[in-house]
């Protein structure tokens, strides 16, 4: 903001004519006059626009001060756009102006504020004296909340004892190496040979050199996968309670107040955007999206609760030495859904029925979560207690608390993450789900109650699977786990890139090949013909070597019988079966998981070498 006082004899103004931005006024507001006057014409720029109440307040304190140091009787406040070419856009400037009246009346000044967005015709009369005329540019610093003490932690039993962490040495190695990292602050335990990234490379899911550190590209397989487990997600939600599926824009402007004061929440790691006449912000989840869409809908308290969803590609700025592909990304794919809730116990309640699916989810990939539980304040802990004393003795393991210092009006309660013991014995947060009681008035967001009042809801945050990339993270380090152990990695079928692949001996093999790969195909399998003029000792060792998870070769014993070999890889051993009880199989272990279509040539000699 700048601004320009005169000291004054009088000040008398009349408006003329609009502009397209200007404000509604009575007829009574088209004039005015005030003698022995402190005038301040503002000028308000484009950096005050997430900081209104900042820059009002350090402005009006800064009007009431040199109003008091040069004797003047009154304070008038004069919109003015004429004394830096870089103005904010004019919501925020009325918002502005309106904001600095109430300030400067409220410490019993007599104000009077000149309407925003009229041309206008002044006459001023100035003292002349030395402190007639000053300027000054105002940057309106944010005040921020003093937290009161540090975070703490504890360990808290199924029992309900609480334990210091420095005191507990029981519980799973996950949970041990999760409490000393965050809890005692112990470095990470050597990493060692970093064995799922071998996986994303061949699967085709790596960093994108031409774009900014943490972005990646996914080659077909991995993009295939990708969308399954997108695919996925939604069936998870939809699944669960009534969801709303929606679509919207990845960017969002600072200038809207909601949008502003969600974003403080993030600081530095987010990634803006100067545009022609506003600036943005790049999402970091599905919330600005779905928020600003709930906003406008007409919500009884009879369709409660439902949820948001949104695969949403959300952007946040992680330091570059610490991404990692798929885990830690600048980039990520959020299946985010928010669930309305019309007050705390129901919000409870759809809480722990969302903490089974999580766990849910973790077991079908034989993976099993360790929670660390995140509290705003020590009160947070005491109103949810109940519940999650319920979370703790259904799973019947310890969890970790984690109590953020008091004293900052936090939007949440109360949020746990949900982590697993990777192969470098890493702690990794997948899951999460959280109360959020603070964005719904935030937003606008309200429901009508049944006595036909506006309430706002209470609001879940959660990704049951956790983002897209995580997702995958999980199921690519679940498969290096599996050859820790001695056994032949493998995907779980349905989301395999390649689930069966036929091979044909010689030329007059290939034919018989793409007829019974036809016949597969067209049962909902993916299937590919390696018709390339390899030996079959390649054409084999390239299809172990690409993860297939069933691999037959077609020679003359098939030609003329029903039967076939097949190589199946969970079992690392070939099997014999026919055709359709290879079709059924395969069908069986996809079951009712998503499908689609390969993403790329059947045949391998129509591939290009990626």
């Amino acid at each position: 903001m700048r601004t320009l006082y005169i000291h004054a004899d009088f000040m008398e103004f009349e408006v003329k004519k609009p502009t397209p931005m200007a404000e509604s006024i009575t007829d009574q507001q088209k004039t005015g006059r005030m003698e022995e006057v402190l005038v301040a014409f503002i000028t308000v720029e484009k950096n005050d626009q997430d900081r209104v109440e900042a820059v009002a307040s350090q402005a009006s304190a800064d009007i009431i001060e040199t109003a008091k140091k040069v004797g003047a009787e009154r304070i008038m406040l004069y919109p003015y756009a004429h004394l830096s070419p870089d103005l904010s856009n004019a919501e925020t400037g009325k918002r502005m102006l309106k904001e600095m009246e109430s300030i400067v009346s409220g410490e019993g000044w007599d104000v009077h504020r000149a309407p925003f967005g009229w041309y206008k015709a002044f006459k001023i009369s100035c003292k002349g004296h030395p402190l007639s005329e000053l300027s000054r540019e105002i940057a309106g610093e944010e005040k921020v909340d003093a937290p009161k003490g540090e975070e703490r932690f504890i360990v808290l039993l199924p029992d309900g004892t609480e334990i210091d962490p420095k005191d507990f040495k029981d519980g799973t190695e996950c949970f041990q190496i999760m409490m000393g990292k965050e809890a005692l602050k112990k470095e990470w335990p050597a990493t060692g040979e970093v064995k799922y990234t071998r996986l994303c490379k061949k699967f085709g899911m790596n960093w994108e050199s031409m774009s900014d550190s943490g972005h990646m590209c996914f080659t077909p397989k991995g993009a295939l996968m990708f969308d399954l487990a997108a695919d996925y997600s939604a069936r998870i939600v939809n699944s669960i309670l009534p969801v709303y599926t929606v679509k919207g824009t990845n960017m969002f402007a600072l200038d809207e107040g909601p949008v502003a004061e969600h974003a403080k929440l993030f600081g530095d790691r987010l990634y803006t955007i100067k545009g022609e006449k506003r600036d943005f912000v790049l999402r970091y989840a599905a919330c600005h999206q779905q928020f600003a869409m709930m906003r406008l809908w007409n919500i009884s308290y009879k369709t409660l609760p439902f949820g948001a969803f949104e695969v949403a590609d959300s952007y946040r700025l992680e330091q570059s030495g610490e991404t990692m592909l798929c885990f830690r990304t600048r980039r990520m794919n959020m299946p985010d859904m928010h669930v309305m809730c019309k007050d705390i116990p129901e919000s409870e309640e759809w809480f722990s029925r969302l903490d089974e699916r999580i766990y849910e989810e973790a077991g079908k990939l034989d993976r099993d979560y360790e929670m660390l539980v995140n509290f705003s304040s020590w009160n947070a802990y005491i109103q949810h207690k109940d519940m999650l004393m319920e979370i703790v003795r259904k799973h019947n393991k310890p969890a970790l608390l984690h109590f953020y210092p008091e004293g900052i009006n936090y939007y949440w309660t109360v949020n746990i993450e949900y982590h697993i013991l990777d192969d470098m014995k890493r702690a990794r947060e997948i899951g999460t789900v959280q109360i959020d009681i603070g964005n719904a008035q935030r937003f606008g967001i309200t429901y009508t109650d049944e006595e036909g009042k506006k309430q706002y809801p209470i609001i879940l945050h959660t990704a049951v699977i956790g983002t897209i990339e995580r997702y995958l993270y999980m199921i690519l380090d679940t498969a290096v786990q599996m050859e820790a152990k001695g056994k032949v990695g493998t995907l779980p079928t349905w989301i395999q890139p390649e689930q069966v692949r036929f091979m044909n001996v010689t030329d007059g093999h290939l034919a018989k090949a793409k007829e019974l790969a036809m016949k597969v195909q067209s049962a909902g399998i993916r299937v590919s013909l390696d018709d390339r003029s390899e030996t079959v000792g390649k054409k084999v060792r390239e299809a172990k070597q690409d993860w297939v998870g069933y691999a037959v070769v077609i020679g003359d014993k098939e030609m003329e019988s029903d039967n076939l070999v097949v190589f199946d890889r969970a079992q690392n051993k070939n099997v014999d079966m026919t055709l359709a009880q290879l079709i059924e199989k395969v069908r069986s272990e996809i079951g009712d998981m998503p499908f689609r279509p390969m993403y790329m040539p059947m045949e391998l000699n129509r591939r290009v070498d990626l």
